[in-house]
């Protein structure tokens, strides 16, 4: 039998556990290409956002056709007249690598994912949540959020139209993490209007649009309202209205920027003091943030969201895009909107406007131009489009299940036919030599060192990118918040402590006290590397709190250190105060189970720990319950769950028991 000791150890686990589970969305386009200052009115923090229903009292028609768009059903309520997924003979999504199950199911007009374990015919985990919210439109997916309390979720499957099956979401297969993957401000920012997050918090939302609308392209209308119901009219066939952002008035560059502003995918690493929704149509993209991308040799697969990189790289985008970069000549420049009408659906856009697009430059023996027509026989030709041949439909590299048409326009040949382009497979086998902004040029040490580090800790683990930002470590410009996030990714604690105590001027540690991150981050260096002086980590777990008092996983943290400090009230009081805003958290019923714990109150505790485990099999509250269980009598219930423990835990500590 175990000694009792164990507990005690299992308490400090969920150190490192809870630890692994925070930390788990060639430049064209830059600011200095184009410096003319932009005459819309609504660019600056006077304009502020109205939401649709504003725009369709005017715009009634571009209103209707719109919300038929991509964009407009990009995100909705969890009904069923906004779900394109087939519920017909549904059969449940296995998940080989975690030994989980997944099912959706209506009940009372209510959407439902569960997710259950099985052993041989008796099922030893079920958990239901209902679905609060559709995202994405259906053209390509329909993946579900769902809210516990106040805070924002995805849950763990994903319906993927164009295969008409039921999957995994993307990035589960490698990672599952059940129905914790939070949802930020970075991800909502492209799938709704303008959402805005509760100060001090990640995923709770004061305010979140359903579908991205028409101030996305256009801007902030406050002040075009004011104007028009005002009685301040222009014709805009004679006279640009600056009141609003109209992206045709746009230089072509800062049009690219408005589309881009979504479909450019990557690691996007803010400026100094930016935020997310900083960005407004008629900035530079870059203003706000650049977007980095690995670098490779040989081919390169294209991505979900990569249209912008992929287009820029065209040959007739680089070729239409030349001379005055202050304007936009319809008749000269080719942008996204050439071939894309924002306001109508691209399944209801006419397919001969996308040849014609093409045969404006490309028809033969035409004064305009001096490109050959196409080559293939007429025969073969009146039944295929353009797109067909020079932009062949494949399979992204990071969504599975999806094709989409690479925006790659490339010249075919003779041998380069269109079987063999429809067929081709454009997948990633060049080896990966660093990043490179997709958007930005001139990039200094600074955001270098940033993107690399960054980049490791949300997108690839590999070395090499803490490598290549190593660099540029000692360069001045460096911020040392982002150096404690390089160590911390090392695992290199002693380091973090040591730059806090002597590397750090005193102007430098009083900026740092409210950054809630860096004062996480060193909290959890003191914790893992002098672990008997818990203590040294509680002042820095409070100020992380202090900064972002809504993060649970950083209540989790330090109402974890107060309970291994002896101070069970005040970590109850918070575990509490947290429950109520979200009540599912397993940290925090796992972090309560230890407050009963320590107080001797063994009937309590283990409520919580079931209560723990009931949302994650594998939570380490299960190591925790086979000790207590031995001690009251239960032997039958410990053998069961040190059962369910075999199938994760680390056989080093399962060797102690014997039943």
């Amino acid at each position: 039998m175990k000694p009792k000791h164990l507990i005690g150890s299992i308490f400090f686990c969920l150190l490192t556990w809870a630890l692994s589970g925070i930390w788990g969305c060639n430049g064209v386009l830059s600011t200095s290409d184009t410096k003319a200052p932009q005459p819309f009115r609504n660019l600056g923090d006077s304009a502020h956002y109205v939401g649709i229903t504003a725009c369709k009292g005017c715009h009634s028609d571009k209103h209707a056709t719109f919300i038929e768009t991509g964009m407009g059903q990009s995100f909705h309520l969890a009904d069923r007249k906004y779900s394109k997924a087939d519920f017909n003979n549904v059969k449940p999504v296995y998940d080989k690598k975690n030994d989980l199950y997944y099912y959706p199911f209506w009940k009372n007009e209510r959407l439902h994912i569960q997710e259950f374990k099985l052993r041989g015919r008796d099922t030893i985990h079920n958990r239901i949540e209902q679905i609060s919210h559709i995202i994405g439109s259906g053209q390509h997916t329909n993946s579900h959020f769902w809210m516990d309390g106040q805070h924002l979720f995805q849950a763990p499957l994903t319906f993927y139209t164009q295969k008409g099956i039921w999957d995994l979401p993307p990035g589960y297969e490698d990672f599952n993490t059940h129905f914790n993957r939070k949802i930020d401000i970075e991800c909502m920012s492209c799938h709704t209007g303008m959402p805005q997050t509760k100060e001090g918090s990640v995923n709770i939302f004061n305010k979140l649009p359903l579908g991205i609308d028409c101030e996305r392209c256009h801007g902030p209308g406050s002040l075009h309202i004011k104007e028009k119901t005002s009685g301040i009219i222009y014709n805009t066939n004679k006279q640009a209205d600056y009141s609003i952002v109209n992206p045709k008035r746009l230089p072509w560059k800062l049009q690219v920027d408005i589309c881009q502003r979504c479909h450019l995918q990557g690691n996007n690493v803010l400026k100094p003091g930016k935020k997310f929704t900083d960005f407004r149509p008629g900035m530079h993209l870059d203003s706000i943030f650049s977007v980095y991308m690995p670098s490779q040799k040989g081919d390169k697969a294209f991505v979900m969201a990569g249209h912008a990189e992929r287009f820029q790289m065209s040959a007739c985008f680089k070729g239409s895009n030349k001379g005055d970069l202050t304007k936009y000549n319809a008749n000269i420049n080719f942008t996204c909107i050439n071939c894309h009408n924002p306001h109508v659906s691209v399944k209801k856009t006419n397919q001969e406007l996308f040849n014609n697009t093409c045969k404006s430059c490309h028809q033969p023996k035409t004064k305009k131009s001096k490109h050959e027509g196409c080559s293939l026989s007429e025969s073969i030709r009146g039944t295929q489009t353009c797109v067909g041949c020079h932009m062949p439909s494949s399979d992204t590299r990071d969504i599975p299940h999806v094709s989409i048409h690479d925006h790659f326009i490339s010249r075919t040949n003779t041998k380069y036919n269109l079987q063999i382009n429809a067929k081709s497979k454009r997948i990633s086998t060049g080896e990966i030599t660093g990043l490179h902004s997709v958007n930005s040029k001139n990039l200094s040490h600074r955001e270098l060192f940033n993107a690399y580090v960054s980049y490791f800790e949300k997108f690839d683990s590999k070395m090499l990118y803490l490598e290549k930002a190593k660099a540029f470590y000692n360069d001045p410009s460096v911020e040392l918040a982002t150096k404690i996030q390089y160590h911390y990714n090392l695992r290199e604690h002693a380091s973090i402590i040591e730059l806090w105590e002597t590397g750090i001027t005193e102007e430098e540690r009083s900026e740092l006290l409210s950054d809630a991150w860096t004062q996480y981050r060193i909290a959890k260096a003191y914790d893992l590397n002098i672990p008997s002086q818990v203590q040294k980590a509680l002042s820095h777990y409070e100020k992380s709190c202090d900064a972002m008092p809504w993060n649970t996983d950083f209540t989790a943290e330090y109402t974890n250190a107060l309970v291994r400090a002896g101070r069970i009230g005040q970590a109850k009081e918070m575990i509490l105060a947290a429950l109520k805003h979200q009540p599912k958290s397993e940290l925090l019923h796992f972090n309560l189970g230890n407050c009963y714990y320590r107080e001797n109150n063994l009937s309590s505790a283990m409520k919580e720990y079931e209560t723990a485990r009931s949302l994650n099999p594998n939570s380490q509250a299960v190591l925790v319950l086979i000790e207590l269980y031995i001690s009251v009598g239960q032997k039958d219930r410990a053998k069961a769950m040190y059962d369910r423990a075999k199938q994760w835990a680390d056989p080093a500590i399962l060797r102690g028991w014997s039943f």
